[in-house]
């Protein structure tokens, strides 16, 4: 096998994983909401994965790596366009119908795609058309499963704020790439925007708690919730935003913002485990939403072999 194709299989592993952990992460998020507030959840889980993060560049690259070399208005914006996103999502979220939300969301990699254009200029690679084309249709066909089954449909318009938020984790995509000297590791950028995020969330959830409009996570005491918090705090927050930076590295923003279109699908998967069964319309939406992601693939490995 060439160095090149390596490299992309290395980076479908990573895109394959971040669907995978952030998919888990979005029913035990749910679960979670039940018994954590927003803001001090996302900066516990955020302070976990910067944990980890740590943990592994130290183990990896020596303890030295965790010293922060990126100028510091950058650090300081990486970690504001990273927590921005979580907040703007969550607020969508809350002000929508989930449903709606899901419907509207597949429209994701496009905002992504557009959002990559006007920033760099560059064009989008041979048969991109193609993969948006399947991964969006594919998303479409996956909330149709549960907008036919919806009694009472409404638009609560913060759908259009979680289909936006696209556009901020995609700048913050680039600019991780951008930002850093070539030579540091993707698992340093993570963790220092990772790092950064935390210092804005933390600081975020120490104001809603102080004024009384969020309960402290200290109050928590139930071991087995505290336990999937942490669980998903490491493998998608940590070790899936590191992936995803390895995946947009290699793959390109807007080619990697595909996968995003698959985390519904691993989410049905993962739902099963809480008793939730998918129906004909979420399996085969994921699979031709796959069916995109694995065609733009098959097309940069083809183009590394008569490379």
């Amino acid at each position: 096998m060439s160095p090149q194709r390596g490299h992309l299989f290395g980076a479908f592993a990573a895109m394959l994983f971040v669907g995978m952990s952030w998919g888990a992460n979005l029913p035990v998020t749910k679960v979670m909401l039940l018994h954590f507030d927003l803001v001090p959840m996302a900066a516990v889980r955020t302070c976990a994965a910067v944990a980890t993060l740590a943990l592994l560049l130290g183990l990896v690259e020596g303890w030295g790596a965790l010293r922060i070399a990126i100028r510091f208005d950058r650090f300081v914006g990486l970690g504001l366009m990273m927590a921005g996103f979580f907040a703007i999502y969550a607020t969508g979220i809350y002000y929508s119908n989930p449903i709606t939300a899901a419907a509207v969301s597949v429209a994701g990699p496009l905002v992504s795609a557009i959002t990559v254009r006007v920033v760099t200029g560059a064009p989008f690679d041979k048969g991109f058309g193609v993969a948006l084309s399947l991964t969006v249709l594919g998303g479409l066909i996956l909330a149709s499963g549960s907008l036919s089954g919806a009694a009472h449909l409404t638009f609560g318009g913060g759908e259009i704020v979680v289909l936006l938020s696209s556009s901020l984790w995609t700048l913050y995509s680039i600019k991780a790439q951008v930002w850093f000297d070539r030579r540091e590791s993707q698992l340093h950028r993570a963790y220092a925007a990772s790092l950064s995020s935390a210092g804005w969330l933390v600081a975020g959830a120490v104001v809603a708690i102080a004024g009384g409009w969020a309960r402290s996570p200290s109050g928590v005491t139930d071991g087995w919730v505290w336990t999937q918090l942490l669980a998903t705090a490491v493998l998608a927050s940590g070790i899936g935003s590191f992936t995803w930076n390895i995946g947009a590295n290699r793959l390109g923003v807007a080619v990697a913002a595909l996968w995003i279109n698959l985390v519904p699908f691993f989410a049905i998967l993962w739902s099963m485990a809480y008793g939730f069964t998918p129906n004909v319309y979420q399996i085969t939406g994921g699979l031709v939403a796959l069916t995109g992601v694995v065609y733009m693939q098959g097309r940069k490995l083809a183009a590394a072999r008569t490379a």
